[in-house]
């Protein structure tokens, strides 16, 4: 490798390893920890549209960690974003979420083939409960929403290695359907496991926020009318951070060769992307926002970034779309293309 510049400390890389997992109900069970990391956030997220026109995404975190350095821990109640409250954007709903309990104590347990998480004992609210097995996902919410759906398989995973603590990222897709509010529904749900540094926080001191290196970073799925799927998770920064990963579950892709560029809203004061282009392998990807996909009240509270919702499709694909979902966001703050600087660099200035 060509020494241009700065060059990194010992223990510092910042590219990622990614590919892909088999699921299994024991290992999404287990609080073992994997490279020096622990098991900090189950992160269960994603999106639904509604045959009434809305879109909802929707969160929940299970956290087994018992915090981070400053004894805080990640919000556990039920998040939902709507298109109902302006019509414009994905907006915080309070009134959706009205009555819905935290998931504080819940514990995973074992019932046959399958991984549960309930409500715990004592706390208030209305009963949820949650059941994975290795090819399928089932989300109860009361009489608020109901889904179930398949395995977009096999699982995807991705690891940063950093000199203080990286970041192992283990993922499960699925494509549900059900119903949402008296509404048949459709989406995908990532069911994720993320393992970081003791005393980390994702979103403040994992190794990519803490270093200001990424500029894109999206978890999506498409489904066809054909029968067909495809899902992956793509992260593009700057020097040599990013990948690619991608299942259409006959074959999984890995690369690092990523590159592209985020285009920039309209608006010259808006965090939000107007869209991204990336090469990938040699073939072109584009990200094509959803009009209603910006998530601006997320960005005032959690996580600091942009997040936006939308599509990713390959550049001249010809399968006609039955769903799709691209959660993600881009930090354009750090730059619009990856350039050859170092992202390890603490202060912002340097970037």
């Amino acid at each position: 490798m060509p020494l241009v510049g700065d060059v990194y400390q010992r223990g510092d890389f910042f590219q990622q390893i990614a590919g892909a997992h088999k699921p299994n109900i024991d290992d999404m069970l287990s609080t073992r920890g994997y490279f020096g990391l622990d098991l900090n956030l189950y992160a269960i997220y994603g999106n639904l549209k509604t045959d009434d026109g809305q879109m909802y995404e929707v969160l929940r975190n299970f956290n087994p960690d018992l915090g981070n350095k400053n004894g805080e821990k990640a919000y556990m109640g039920l998040t939902i974003q709507s298109t109902e409250v302006d019509g414009q954007n994905l907006i915080f709903d309070q009134n959706l979420i009205k009555g819905s309990a935290s998931a504080e104590g819940a514990v995973g347990v074992k019932e046959g083939n399958e991984a549960v998480w309930r409500k715990a004992d004592g706390v208030e609210g209305n009963d949820f409960e949650m059941r994975v097995s290795e090819d399928h996902y089932t989300w109860n919410e009361g009489d608020l929403f109901s889904i179930d759906g398949p395995l977009l398989g096999p699982g995807l995973h991705w690891y940063l290695p950093a000199r203080d603590g990286g970041i192992y990222y283990v993922s499960h897709m699925f494509s549900v359907s059900g119903t949402f509010n008296g509404h048949k529904a459709t989406g995908f749900i990532a069911f994720d496991q993320i393992y970081l540094q003791p005393g980390a926080t994702l979103y403040v001191d994992d190794p990519m926020m803490k270093n200001f290196g990424h500029l894109v970073w999206y978890t999506w799925g498409n489904t066809y009318k054909d029968g067909s799927y495809e899902a992956g998770h793509f992260i593009m920064g700057h020097d040599r951070l990013g990948f690619a990963v991608i299942t259409d579950g006959k074959n999984v892709r890995a690369t690092q060769d990523i590159s592209g560029k985020v285009i920039p809203h309209s608006l010259d004061d808006s965090p939000f992307s107007a869209g991204i282009e990336l090469t990938i392998d040699g073939q072109k990807w584009h990200f094509t926002p959803d009009p209603r996909g910006k998530m601006p009240t997320m960005l005032q509270k959690y996580p600091p970034t942009p997040q936006q919702e939308g599509v990713w499709q390959r550049e001249g694909e010809t399968r006609e779309l039955a769903s799709h979902w691209a959660w993600g966001e881009t930090e354009t703050k750090y730059g619009f293309e990856p350039q050859s600087k170092l992202p390890t660099h603490r202060q912002k200035d340097k970037i």
